[in-house]
């Protein structure tokens, strides 16, 4: 393996990388998912909290197509979705991260090559003087 010449490097390091932009889309992207399951962890308990505010027999009593059933319909099929569409949110937000550490990685073989490249003119400057 061969060390890459100074000019080489110095392209290198001018560059920025679109990693780090992809990982804030990523880490955007996730916070906006969280936020849009906390508002609708919101609205069901919300809606949880209006069904359970009328006593049990008349819950039990509801006929089909009264507004206590949909009222609990609507919390069954809200909560269904919501879990998984939050999971993805924190998902995209760790899959950011770890875009991020890619990055991280990259620029650090870049300056590990840098340094290889300079500590031999640095150390004939040195034992020049």
């Amino acid at each position: 393996m061969t060390t890459p010449t100074s000019a080489e490097l110095r392209s290198q390091a001018a560059h920025s990388s679109a990693l780090i932009k992809v990982a804030g889309a990523f880490w955007l992207s996730a916070f906006m998912i969280v936020m849009v399951a906390a508002i609708g962890w919101i609205v069901v308990a919300a809606t949880a909290g209006d069904y359970y505010s009328s006593s049990k027999a008349v819950r039990d009593a509801a006929t089909a197509g009264s507004g206590l059933l949909s009222q609990l319909g609507s919390v069954h099929a809200t909560k269904d979705w919501l879990l998984p569409f939050a999971i993805l949110g924190f998902a995209m937000f760790i899959a950011g991260f770890g875009i991020a550490f890619v990055n991280i990685l990259k620029n650090v073989r870049l300056r590990g090559n840098t340094m290889a490249a300079a500590l031999p003119e640095l150390l004939a400057r040195k034992n020049q003087n």
